[in-house]
């Protein structure tokens, strides 16, 4: 049983304001599935756009930082969790040495059970640019086997279109990282774009936490998609009962 988690490769993210803002991948939304996967036995390759090294948003592991990106009123256990994204993105052989995404082919894909995307800021700079990547998600989109995305990992399914020119998630139920949140982030008014308003105008019918930060995960089909990082687990856990179904 294996998995592919597709990462972004980008260490900075393009502002509109001009600033190459420090960037990456968001350490939970890796760390968090990849052990679960796993835990319930499945092998996990990962692979990025050129098999660059992916890097983590520093951010994502520094235990002053994560307060702001679990919902009020949670258990304070950053300093725990921060030490675990470490040692476990430290550890992990995968991200040193990614598969290229570019010599994946519908072929290859066929050994995988399931397809999972994962976020960070880093992923609006390569994800949505990679003509390969977005081959990658037809053949799979064809095999109708299990896709989860979590965050910005949806990026990746942005420029996605079918042989009649049409989104293939049009009129799917999905959740992704708010608006809300976007405007408490350092880059608010400053992002390439906003994934809830992106997904919005392609025909997603989007849905959100009632409470921002807070986990929420949708299943539609095929499709497991997961609003933040705090969200990391509660994917992981119901992709787990996708594949198994």
């Amino acid at each position: 049983m294996k998995i592919l988690v597709v990462m972004t490769a980008k260490a900075t993210l393009h502002l509109l304001d001009g600033e190459l803002h420090p960037s990456g991948f968001w350490a939970e939304e890796f760390v968090v599935p990849y052990q679960i996967f796993r835990e319930h036995g499945y092998d996990v390759d990962v692979a990025t756009v050129g098999g660059a090294s992916p890097t983590v948003d520093r951010t994502s592991i520094d235990p002053e930082f994560l307060q702001w990106v679990r919902p009020q009123g949670s258990e304070n256990r950053d300093a725990e969790n921060a030490a675990e994204y470490v040692r476990v993105v430290d550890d992990a052989a995968q991200l040193k040495q990614p598969l290229r995404i570019e010599a994946l082919t519908e072929a290859s894909l066929a050994d995988y059970d399931g397809l999972y995307i994962s976020g960070g800021h880093g992923a609006i700079g390569d994800l949505p640019k990679s003509d390969e990547l977005a081959q990658l998600l037809r053949w799979w989109l064809a095999s109708e086997k299990p896709l989860a995305t979590v965050c910005h990992g949806h990026t990746s399914m942005l420029a996605l279109r079918d042989g009649e020119g049409h989104w293939p998630f049009e009129g799917y139920r999905m959740t992704a990282f708010s608006h809300s949140e976007e405007l408490v982030t350092n880059m608010a008014g400053r992002l390439p774009l906003i994934l809830e308003v992106e997904l919005t105008r392609l025909g997603a019918r989007y849905e959100k936490a009632e409470l921002i930060w807070d986990s929420h995960v949708v299943v539609d089909r095929n499709l497991t998609t997961g609003q933040n990082p705090y969200s990391s687990r509660a994917l992981a856990e119901t992709f787990i009962k996708q594949l198994a179904a």
